[in-house]
């Protein structure tokens, strides 16, 4: 697992334990998100190949990368997995591009935009690290009954957690009393199958 640490001025995570021992059964995580208070990290679903133009409007998603129908399946799963396992949910956010909203929309049926969600390479350099630590302090800072709900996109959550999950793909975070938090599961789409 992955402890995040925050200095100021600089985001790191430190290892904890071993990356080959971190991979919790898909059923711990399932179990663990129906106690709520958690944050669910998650890469939008698969989408089409073709980049996004360098300068586009946000709300154009006929210039955007859009999910493929891949991935408007993999949305649908999550859902239906969500909804079998009683997974209860506070709040969904997702960057403000289509592909992550279209994710939300069809996993939870609502969705409402952040920006500090958004694509981090879209952004300046120089920027980067002050994006990911306000993601970072609002997952540190989470409590609540249901779980919240955060999609974004891979350099986003390579950059909070060092890992590189799959689209559709969920990181289980658990905020600790010091604003900061663990990894505590990780599901993929092939997790999802509703049995």
């Amino acid at each position: 697992m992955y402890q995040h640490t925050k200095i100021p001025g600089i985001i790191f995570c430190v290892v904890i334990i071993a990356y080959s021992q971190i991979a919790y059964s898909d059923e711990n995580a399932w179990e663990i998100l129906k106690r709520g208070g958690h944050v669910v990290l998650m890469r939008h679903a698969t989408a089409e190949k073709a980049g996004d133009p360098l300068a586009f409007t946000i709300n154009d998603c006929s210039v955007q990368r859009n999910l493929s129908q891949k991935g408007r399946r993999e949305a649908e799963l999550v859902g239906r997995a969500f909804r079998a396992w009683s997974i209860p949910i506070a709040k969904v956010l997702s960057s403000r591009y289509c592909r992550t909203q279209e994710t939300a929309k069809l996993a939870f049926s609502r969705v409402t935009t952040w920006q500090p969600l958004d694509l981090l390479y879209a952004i300046p350099e120089q920027d980067r690290d002050a994006r990911t630590e306000a993601v970072a302090k609002r997952i540190g800072a989470y409590s609540g009954n249901g779980n919240l709900i955060m999609i974004t996109h891979r350099p986003n959550i390579d950059a909070l957690t060092f890992e590189m999950i799959e689209p559709g793909g969920l990181l289980v975070l658990e905020p600790d009393d010091e604003g900061s938090f663990n990894i505590v599961g990780h599901l993929s789409p092939d997790d999802l199958e509703v049995k």
